[in-house]
């Protein structure tokens, strides 16, 4: 798996067992949107890019977001991101 689309979103949202997010590295902003409203752990720490729409989304998941794969990140992600409520993990080479 290398990209997490609306399909595979859903997938994981009917079924969190049945995917493993943290083997993709890449996200749509459709299943970013989608997976900000799951209310457990989103582990995304393979995902190596987040478009500033994606970050958008996922800084209104409420709970625990790993991040930490980001080889990249605007400013306007990690504005975003900085709004994020519950645990953010993100590699200390953002810090």
């Amino acid at each position: 798996m290398s990209i997490i689309d609306e399909e595979l979103a859903k997938a994981f949202l009917d079924d969190p067992k049945s995917v493993d997010l943290s083997k993709a590295t890449e996200i749509t902003d459709g299943a970013a949107e989608l997976l900000s409203k799951y209310e457990g752990e989103l582990d995304l720490s393979g995902l190596t890019e987040l478009s500033d729409a994606a970050a958008e989304s996922l800084a209104k998941h409420e709970g625990k977001l790993d991040l930490s794969g980001l080889t990249e990140l605007s400013d306007a992600a990690a504005e975003s991101l900085s709004k994020h409520q519950g645990d953010l993990i993100i590699d200390s080479f953002f810090l």
